[in-house]
């Protein structure tokens, strides 16, 4: 018979993780293939991307299992809900150990004031997320209209000790290959091409002590 202080047992507890504009809900799939989280809630503000989420899970879960041991559950389970980033008066921030959000920071490429604000509505979820303990991972394509205003918002809050690690990193990946519905990849994408060519992604890794103190 094995026992485990309160202090491992602590440890060895899986985050839960809060994914914002989940869109086509390949991080969340990612996610819960991975098994590393307790609990998935992966949010947008239109009901049709998480229709869609849900029904992937559901059609994917044989293919989302990583083990051969069929004794033990091998995918976390997704939850979807209806959350708006820009809803900033009302509507406080689910709670999660880890927030991510991955390429949220564009829109139509007419609609600069959308741009500007979505990317800081999501400043403030990031400092919202970082008061309460939360680890923040943004993840970015080169180029995207939002970024500017996004960094800009969220350095007003953070230490400026911490300066130096509050940006983005460049993390070399590729492009998928083989057909893709237009909702994943519409016409003229660059992820896409018939063998994967090396696409970089831009990624930032938050912790709450990069707060002002």
């Amino acid at each position: 018979m094995t026992t485990t202080t309160a202090n491992e047992e602590e440890q060895s507890k899986k985050p839960t993780l809060l994914e914002l504009g989940t869109g086509k809900g390949l991080v969340a799939l990612a996610a819960s293939a991975s098994n590393k989280y307790d609990s998935i809630l992966a949010t947008d503000y239109e009901s049709v991307p998480l229709k869609l989420l849900d029904a992937a899970y559901l059609l994917n879960q044989d293919g989302l299992c990583t083990s051969t041991d069929s004794t033990t559950s091998t995918i976390t389970p997704i939850v979807t809900s209806l959350f708006d980033i820009c809803n900033l008066s009302s509507v406080p921030l689910p709670p999660a150990d880890v927030v991510c959000a991955a390429d949220i920071l564009y829109e139509k490429s007419t609609d600069i004031l959308y741009e500007k604000s979505t990317g800081i509505a999501l400043a403030k979820r990031c400092i919202e997320a970082l008061e309460r303990g939360s680890q923040v991972v943004i993840g970015c394509s080169p180029g995207r209209p939002g970024r500017p205003a996004f960094l800009e918002e969220l350095r007003r809050s953070l230490n400026p000790n911490k300066m130096k690690d509050v940006d983005f990193v460049d993390v070399e990946g590729t492009t998928c290959s083989g057909e893709r519905n237009s909702l994943i990849c519409g016409e003229g994408s660059t992820s896409i091409n018939v063998e994967p060519k090396k696409l970089l992604v831009a990624l930032m890794d938050l912790k709450p002590d990069c707060l002002q103190k």
